[in-house]
């Protein structure tokens, strides 16, 4: 076959399989994304509800045992 045939048929056959590739690849690093930007929401009530360390700090210096978030 002619150097030219192969010039035309090589690229065609490999950007689909690259750009299939990407997409891929794509797509399952937006689905990693969205697992790993799930929160505990009773985990996060709870902490909210004992406060952060901010609000102890300030709950120390006004002399308060609890504060309210």
């Amino acid at each position: 076959m002619p150097f030219e045939f192969y010039v035309l048929i090589i690229p065609f056959c490999a950007i689909p399989v690259f750009l299939v590739s990407l997409d891929h690849f794509n797509k399952s690093a937006a689905i990693k994304r969205r697992k790993h930007n799930v929160i505990d929401f009773d985990k996060f009530i709870k902490n909210k509800e004992e406060g952060d360390a901010v609000d102890s700090d300030i709950a120390k210096l006004l002399d308060i045992d609890k504060i309210a978030a």
